[in-house]
């Protein structure tokens, strides 16, 4: 199976690093701050707008902040076994990386096991059998193709968590030691997963 891994906020804590570049930054009030509940960081415990976040994100970057992100526990363990009897491509829509990505990919090790990388704004084109991703947009894009997906849940995408799950086409995680089971349950010959449909009230009550 061909497995298709999202970097920020999937494999590797964004947030984090991104409150350590604040924080450097002298925007210390921000190092409490919770599981973003927009994508935008526009919510309660960040920032007033939209507009906000990107030229902070841009500093940030500025400072290595893609050096500074660091896989979430149990992650690197969990897609080293999953390489030895599938597929593995680090998929990552960054464009302002320069070598960032290659070079944190060579300190923790992940191109000496071989694992692919590739930077595509649009990873449907990717054509995976499982993509394991946090980006409501991006979900949203291939469960309309009916592309199988594993979400790791952030407040942000809880919609798309539960439409995942709902649509049969995969299953939201909070932790990764989670992931090989589920990985599992995805079907690998490739065929729609069918959707989980909700009994009706006879059959609600012959079950009770």
């Amino acid at each position: 199976m061909f497995i298709a891994i999202d970097l920020d906020n999937t494999f590797a804590d964004y947030t984090a690093a991104f409150k350590d570049c604040l924080d450097q930054l002298g925007y210390h009030d921000y190092m409490d701050a919770p599981d973003p509940a927009d994508y935008s960081f526009a919510c309660d415990g960040w920032f007033r707008d939209e507009h906000t976040f990107p030229p902070l994100h841009r500093r940030a970057v500025e400072l290595g902040l893609y050096l500074r992100e660091r896989p979430y526990e149990g992650a690197s363990d969990v897609v080293c076994g999953l390489a030895r009897t599938h597929r593995i491509m680090f998929a990552t829509s960054r464009g302002d990386d320069g070598v960032d990505t290659t070079r944190w990919m060579r300190v923790y090790g992940f191109d000496a096991a071989g694992y692919g990388l590739r930077h595509v704004a649009d990873k449907t084109g990717l054509d995976a059998d499982l993509t394991v991703e946090d980006n409501p947009a991006t979900l949203d894009r291939l469960m309309d193709l009916g592309m199988r997906v594993l979400v790791r849940r952030h407040a942000y995408n809880l919609p798309q968590c539960e439409r995942a799950e709902h649509a049969g086409l995969g299953f939201a995680f909070d932790d990764w030691t989670q992931v090989p089971a589920l990985a599992a349950l995805i079907d690998l010959e490739g065929e729609p997963m069918k959707p989980i449909t909700p009994l009706g009230k006879e059959e609600r009550d012959y079950v009770e």
